[in-house]
């Protein structure tokens, strides 16, 4: 059987062509990864690309319901600026909504980049991304309104995500070394199309610094839920770490609601 151990749900943008693959190559052994998708948008102007994003929320309440028949242990809606442009708080609430409908635990990037990030104790960040500046923007505010500090920020300014999907790990590494890791604590690679988990360990050694992507904290807090404890590949500082107490213990919260009054 596959996932004989765990099995984590994943909802990937139509357009992602990296979360699946990445995953698969480093999940501890029998544990599998089952997906969905959501469509997004290709669009042609900047002024056209948060619309697109924030647009695939009509559909992650579909998807979440075919992973939950799929017995997952938990699922992630692997997506940093469909979860972020929105917001802290109305994405904390679309996790909870969803995690006490299908009793299980429902988690966005940008909401398991937080967790990862607090179990580092880490506050300023230097932050990477392939956004355009609209988009970046967003991740930003979402950061200081989860109450970190962005202290330096280096964006490639792609529009399209299947361009993102193209690029090789290596431009992940050279993106954070382009920053200014001097006042930072940790640094962060956002973007799930973007490929990192194979670039990370670099970028620590390089740095000193603990290094996040999203693909690695959505991966991490998915294991973590699913009671898969052990370190994992690539090997870096957030794979070692457990998942923070309060954070567990608001998750449990969630889910035996869930189980209480779930549709």
């Amino acid at each position: 059987m596959y996932g004989r151990r765990a099995r984590l749900g994943v909802i990937v943008p139509s357009t992602n062509t990296t979360v699946e693959p990445e995953f698969a190559a480093h999940v501890p052994r029998d544990v599998a990864v089952l997906a969905t998708r959501v469509p997004v948008a290709e669009v042609a102007a900047e002024q056209d690309k948060v619309a697109s994003l924030l647009a695939m929320h009509d559909h992650v309440e579909r998807a979440a319901a075919e992973l939950a028949g799929a017995g997952v242990a938990a699922i992630a809606f692997a997506c940093t600026s469909g979860s972020f442009l929105g917001g802290r708080d109305p994405d904390q609430v679309m996790c909870d909504e969803l995690t006490r409908r299908h009793g299980l635990p429902v988690v966005t990037t940008s909401s398991a980049l937080v967790a990862a990030l607090a179990a580092l104790a880490a506050r300023r960040l230097a932050v990477a991304t392939p956004y355009v500046t609209s988009v970046a923007d967003g991740a930003q505010s979402y950061l200081v309104q989860a109450g970190f500090d962005v202290v330096s920020r280096h964006d490639l300014r792609i529009l399209s995500n299947l361009d993102k999907g193209r690029l090789e790990p290596t431009e992940s590494y050279l993106a954070a070394r382009e920053l200014d890791v001097t006042d930072a604590d940790a640094v962060v690679i956002s973007c799930t199309n973007w490929r990192t988990l194979d670039s990370l360990a670099a970028v620590e050694a390089d740095t000193g610094r603990p290094a996040v992507s999203s693909n690695l904290a959505t991966l991490w807090a998915l294991l973590r839920l699913a009671g898969v404890e052990e370190p994992f590949s690539p090997g870096t500082a957030l794979t070692r770490a457990g998942l923070p107490d309060a954070a567990r213990a608001q998750w449990s919260a969630r889910t035996a609601a869930g189980v209480v009054t779930g549709g």
